[in-house]
């Protein structure tokens, strides 16, 4: 007789035996009570969270950045744009790439050239572009920073003296033929109206040719709005449905051509594990041929490596 016949009766006889039926009814019982046992120590976990908020933690969901506002203390400052946390990041500043870091290290390394500019939304004191000039060559780029008053304010006396770094306090600020690469890093999230950002520098004609996106909390589930513990301060963040933020570039004239985790960065929120993101994304797009170079209407425009 065959052997895979004595295989597949072995297996058979061994399904419906006593031994196996007593096994199975063990793993089924053994999986009800590890979730039984689980559930208290899931509220446990949650409650202290949302009681203790730690720092870099999240609590609460929210409609809109108004409601989670609201939801602050009265006690606590919210927001970015303040001197003590300009000067804290001055003061902690950390030059040493993180791992996390390389994937956009990567597409920058192939995306920059002599004299393209480079807008770096979000950029803080200056911090990305003094740790990447480490791996990638940066002197003859032109790195625009967009960010708040307070910070740019330091950021402009860290940098002092690097003559192609230029710090500005809002898009229409910038003062340049183009716009090469546009880059955020785990800060688009914060921004309320961060969906008019892109639209903004179309409608000036200085559409990016690529656009870099680290760090950025998306999930499957819908677009909803959260508070973080920053230390000093606190602030709403946005966690975006993967498709239709992946659909609004497409609109805007932008395909995709690459994604990756950052699984350094992750959003828990106490008692709503459906709308936790366990790992953020990167993001690289580029324009493509019949992207709109005017938001209202879209007329085609030729898109080029910068």
């Amino acid at each position: 007789m065959p052997t895979s016949h004595w295989t597949n009766q072995s297996s058979s006889s061994s399904a419906h035996s006593p031994t196996g039926s007593h096994k199975l009814n063990l793993r089924g019982w053994w999986k009800a009570v590890h979730s039984l046992l689980r559930a208290p120590v899931i509220v446990a976990r949650d409650t202290f969270r949302y009681f203790a908020f730690p720092f870099a933690r999240f609590r609460g969901v929210y409609a809109n950045f108004p409601q989670a506002r609201a939801a602050v203390s009265w006690k606590k400052r919210i927001g970015y744009d303040h001197a003590d946390l300009a000067h804290r990041y001055a003061a902690e500043l950390c030059l040493s790439l993180d791992n996390s870091e390389y994937p956009v290290l990567y597409h920058l390394d192939r995306l920059v050239s002599d004299n393209c500019t480079v807008l770096d939304f979000g950029g803080n004191i200056g911090v990305h572009y003094l740790r990447y000039r480490q791996a990638v060559d940066l002197k003859n780029v032109r790195w625009i920073v967009c960010d708040l008053p307070e910070i740019t304010k330091v950021g402009r006396q860290i940098c002092a003296g690097m003559s192609n770094v230029v710090f500005v306090n809002d898009i229409d600020e910038i003062d340049a033929p183009a716009v090469d690469i546009f880059m955020a890093s785990d800060s688009l999230q914060y921004v309320e109206s961060s969906n008019l950002l892109l639209p903004r520098l179309i409608d000036r004609g200085l559409r990016p040719r690529h656009v870099l996106i680290d760090h950025l909390p998306l999930y499957d589930g819908p677009q909803f709005v959260t508070l973080q513990n920053g230390g000093l301060v606190r602030y709403p963040q946005y966690v975006f449905n993967r498709d239709a933020y992946l659909s609004r570039m497409r609109q805007l004239g932008y395909e995709l051509v690459n994604f990756w985790d950052c699984r350094d960065f992750s959003c828990n929120i106490p008692f709503h594990p459906e709308k936790s993101v366990r790992a953020y994304t990167g993001l690289c797009f580029r324009a493509v041929l019949n992207g709109p170079q005017k938001a209202h209407p879209p007329p085609p425009r030729f898109a080029r490596w910068c």
